[in-house]
């Protein structure tokens, strides 16, 4: 609910790229406020939260959570600015099997790395770790979203290119 109506405000407002941009840096990166956790909630008895904790974390999900939908929406429809129309689809096909390849590892390597730091590195160290790795690589993504080109926007030539290949009732070259 909160996402569709950030996202079309923050369209309107900045445009394509400046969204993705904004969505980029505070999803992300914002996961290296997770181990301040830990300050909030020192207080309490091993394996309980207080509430304070309860709200920082939903907080900070939030934000992660909202600004993520934002970041891949608006890179969604940037990419298929990228292409002619009759390419969207292969490009979307693309798209979503790089993701799922990623939705796989991602997982793996990440349990890995969690699993070595929290028990290798004394208890807060692992935790501040796994974050600040995460968060760095949040702002890998923000710099080079940051270095993309925004895209012209398509011409009346293109605009009749694109359309006129369907026009004569022939598909358009492939």
């Amino acid at each position: 609910f909160i996402q569709y109506f950030l996202l079309t405000n923050l369209v309107e407002s900045f445009g394509f790229y400046k969204s993705l941009r904004i969505g980029a840096l505070l999803s992300i990166p914002v996961a290296c406020l997770v181990p301040l956790s830990l300050w909030t909630n020192s207080d309490a008895m091993v394996g309980q939260l207080t509430w304070s904790t309860v709200i920082y974390l939903s907080v900070v999900y939030a934000t992660i959570r909202v600004f993520s939908s934002v970041a891949f929406s608006t890179l969604t429809m940037t990419t298929n600015r990228t292409v002619p129309n009759h390419h969207r689809a292969t490009m979307n096909g693309l798209s979503m099997m790089g993701g799922s390849i990623a939705k796989a590892c991602g997982p793996a390597f990440g349990g890995l790395f969690f699993s070595w730091s929290v028990g290798t590195l004394p208890p807060p160290l692992g935790a501040w770790l796994v974050y600040g790795v995460v968060s760095m690589l949040g702002l890998g993504l923000f710099v080079q979203v940051s270095l993309l080109d925004e895209a012209a926007p398509p011409t009346e030539e293109t605009k009749s290119q694109e359309s006129g290949s369907f026009s004569n009732g022939k598909r358009g070259p492939r």
